[in-house]
């Protein structure tokens, strides 16, 4: 079998062929601004990913590459892609040690300190795509990883909210995390944010309501989350000092700000259709946006990738499979991130596909009351 997963090494996309080393790397970004003499280096990763990345990411085009179906086995059973997963905890917690001890107990210019401090806090952000792929494994390690991960950018309830919620709500109008035609990213952010945090609280107390437990019980997963949450800042506080909150709350801010506007761009106007029964049709590749450009396939760990995971959510990175059947955004993530913050911009670049997919008549669009074009009012899920 190596020798026919050698043979078609030529038609893997290149995130199969590395795995999750690019965003360790990513993460690393910050101690080569260091090692550069500091000062303007400390802007070094804020630079590279949104100033540099963008033009990358367009100039190096899209991966379409998927790994043929036959050696699917193989490479979900391959050790080194969990490894390269695992790899990310203690590179982000050297990131954070290093950043607040450079910030705190040294003397830099304002500039630098706010340079170091977003970069750690992107650098913090980015590997939320590796723990949320973490948290999708059937395995407790690669769960307990994927939850200290989250804990770093202050958010262990996605464990609950995402597989428990937004699995079994994407692209309806009770998911939080999928956004409605005509809605700008600066409205769906605010209910996205609040809203899975009240989520998460409401599953365990519906898990536990069915095992005839109050939610205030030791078997409440939430609880444990928050104080292994808890658990961080207080020891970043106890060892660097009241300074350490500030940190904390600029590294807990840009991952959940990172994670909104890749909600928003995953599931933006889609919905899924209500069956005779009441409950809505399975999702499918139709209920989620895709995107394949290489660099960013490669900095959010093939999440990109979306409708193939919402229609097989158990099927690993490396073997997620770009989706000819489902919308395709217009760029890559690192582009249409920036996108999404200009209104006017996203709805001339987004609203033309999504309308044509519309036309397709596979898929409920989901808007705004009075946003849709009125050919596709009637039947939508409107709210």
């Amino acid at each position: 079998m190596d020798a026919a997963l050698e043979s078609e090494k030529t038609r893997l996309s290149p995130l199969t062929k590395v795995g999750a080393i690019p965003v360790s790397l990513t993460a690393m970004l910050p101690f080569v601004g260091y090692w550069l003499g500091g000062g303007a280096w400390h802007w070094l990763t804020i630079g590279l990913l949104f100033g540099v990345g963008p033009f990358l990411d367009l100039w190096l085009g899209e991966d379409n590459a998927n790994v043929p179906p036959q050696l699917e086995r193989e490479y979900e059973r391959r050790l080194y892609y969990r490894l390269t997963l695992w790899l990310y905890l203690p590179v982000q917690v050297a990131l954070v040690l290093f950043s607040y001890n450079l910030i705190i107990n040294t003397e830099m210019a304002l500039q630098a300190q706010i340079g170091l401090a977003l970069s750690m806090a992107v650098g913090v952000g980015f590997g939320a795509t590796l723990a949320h792929e973490l948290c999708h494994h059937p395995s407790k390690l690669d769960r307990f990883i994927g939850v200290q991960i989250f804990s770093l950018c202050g958010m262990a309830n996605f464990l609950v909210y995402h597989n428990y919620g937004h699995h079994n709500l994407v692209a309806t109008p009770e998911d939080p995390g999928s956004a409605r035609y005509g809605e700008s990213f600066w409205k769906f952010t605010t209910r996205n944010i609040s809203r899975k945090f009240v989520m998460s609280w409401q599953i365990e107390a519906q898990r536990l309501g069915r095992q005839g437990r109050g939610w205030l019980s030791p078997h409440n997963l939430m609880i444990w989350l928050t104080l292994n949450e808890v658990a961080w800042v207080a020891g970043l506080t106890w060892y660097f000092g009241p300074l350490a909150l500030a940190l904390f709350a600029v590294q807990y801010a840009a991952p959940r700000f990172l994670l909104s506007v890749g909600d928003y761009m995953e599931h933006y106007g889609l919905s899924r259709r209500k069956l005779p029964g009441g409950e809505y049709e399975p999702a499918r590749a139709i209920h989620s946006w895709d995107d394949s450009y290489m660099l960013s396939n490669f900095l959010f760990t093939a999440v990109d990738r979306h409708a193939d995971h919402h229609e097989n959510s158990s099927r690993p990175f490396q073997i997620l499979r770009v989706r000819q059947d489902a919308p395709r955004l217009p760029y890559g993530y690192l582009i249409m991130i920036f996108a999404a913050f200009v209104p006017a911009v996203w709805r001339r670049l987004v609203h033309p596909v999504l309308e044509a997919f519309y036309a397709k008549g596979e898929v409920v669009p989901h808007g705004l009351p009075g946003a849709l074009p009125q050919r596709f009012a009637q039947g939508a899920n409107i709210r």
